[in-house]
């Protein structure tokens, strides 16, 4: 910056000697204030920094916005970008089947499933079949029948095995073959009494209670899903998709770019090259804005009040004697400066300047910033 500070110590020199100048006896109603050019600098930076990988531009060169002006690499955030995107697709697919609700496949296995249920229910419910009772009245008969045949068998063969006449083979195959009937009878008969009975309570509340089961099952899939579930599953979505561009704009910001309301501007200073590494938020290039030229100069305070808001100005500078600049005044300093430490009379309050900001129309591209130059504003 040792060349603002040395603009400086020029600036305050030139308002010493055109303080005088600008009150010159012949001068008349004619103000001649001396001045420097002056130009709107900008830092451009980014804001995640990094590794340089490439730089675009190089010092001098003229830039306009939307240029590439220096890339850092990005293996990390690309990465990010990657999972949140997965994770986005997912989060997505979530939403879809929220929106879309059970399957019709699934909403016929739950009806099935109800329906089967009811019969159990029905079934315990009323009981046994006419049909099944007649079954078990029809298999007790013919179980008391075997019976009775097998006890006359035993009967008949039990005498004569005590006697001697039969052989214990045969006793033992009649023991065995009423035993076998005895129980073929008691066992139809029990069934012929379970049927008279019916179903038993714990039997149909039990069918009861799985067929609300199903019921409900099969009533809860044909509803779908619920507005909060599908509420949850969309701000999930929307969630992971800000996330998602979030990193989306820290990669943006791997290239510097020049800014979209830059203009024209000139590459003053290139503080970076390929291989550094770069903090965030960190400038690393300085430009200075051609279309943003303006020449300040210093007004006496006896003068000041002559000096109005877009009043035209003529300028003329060193490195092209007799060409003029068209210019007019855009901005009245409201605090003075150079002020002396006590003004007690008119002749000193003349020291007492402010400052006046002038903008120069330079189509050509002819003036730089610290060039010294000649405002003449006339004044009525």
């Amino acid at each position: 910056m040792n060349w603002k500070i040395g603009i400086g110590l020029f600036v305050a020199a030139l308002i010493l000697v055109g303080v005088g100048w600008a009150f010159w006896p012949g001068n008349g109603n004619v103000l001649r204030l001396p001045g420097v050019v002056e130009v709107q600098e900008v830092r451009l930076g980014s804001k995640v920094g990094g590794r340089v990988e490439s730089v675009q531009v190089k010092e001098g060169a003229i830039i306009t916005k939307g240029q590439s002006l220096v890339i850092f690499e990005a293996p990390e955030l690309r990465n990010q970008k990657e999972q949140m995107q997965a994770r986005v697709d997912a989060a997505v697919a979530e939403w879809e089947r929220a929106v879309a609700g059970p399957r019709q496949e699934e909403k016929d296995a739950a009806h099935a499933a109800m329906e089967s249920a009811k019969a159990r229910w029905d079934r315990a419910e009323y009981g046994w079949r006419v049909e099944e009772k007649q079954q078990a009245k029809s298999e007790l008969e013919s179980a008391e029948a075997d019976f009775e045949q097998a006890n006359k068998e035993f009967n008949r063969v039990a005498p004569l095995f005590r006697q001697g006449s039969e052989s214990r083979t045969v006793y033992e195959g009649a023991l065995a073959a009423r035993d076998r009937a005895r129980g073929r009878k008691d066992s139809a008969l029990a069934r012929v009494e379970m049927m008279k009975v019916g179903t038993r309570k714990e039997d149909k509340v039990e069918a009861e209670q799985e067929y609300r089961r199903a019921k409900a099952q099969c009533d809860l899939l044909k509803a779908g899903t619920r507005k909060e579930d599908k509420d949850v599953a969309k701000a999930k979505v929307d969630e992971l998709r800000a996330q998602l561009r979030a990193i989306g704009i820290n990669l943006g910001e791997t290239t510097l770019m020049a800014p979209p309301n830059l203009g024209k501007a000139v590459v003053e200073v290139v503080a970076v090259r390929p291989g550094d590494l770069v903090a965030p938020n960190q400038p690393v290039i300085r430009v200075l804005r051609v279309e943003d030229l303006w020449i300040k100069v210093y007004v006496p305070e006896t003068e000041y009040g002559l000096v109005t808001l877009d009043t035209p100005v003529d300028v003329t500078i060193d490195s092209h004697p007799g060409k003029i600049f068209k210019g007019v005044v855009v901005q009245r300093a409201n605090i003075a400066e150079f002020t002396p430490r006590n003004v007690q009379s008119v002749d000193e309050r003349r020291h007492q300047v402010f400052g006046v900001k002038i903008r120069v129309d330079d189509p050509q591209g002819v003036l730089n910033a610290g060039m010294a130059a000649e405002v003449t504003i006339r004044v009525k």
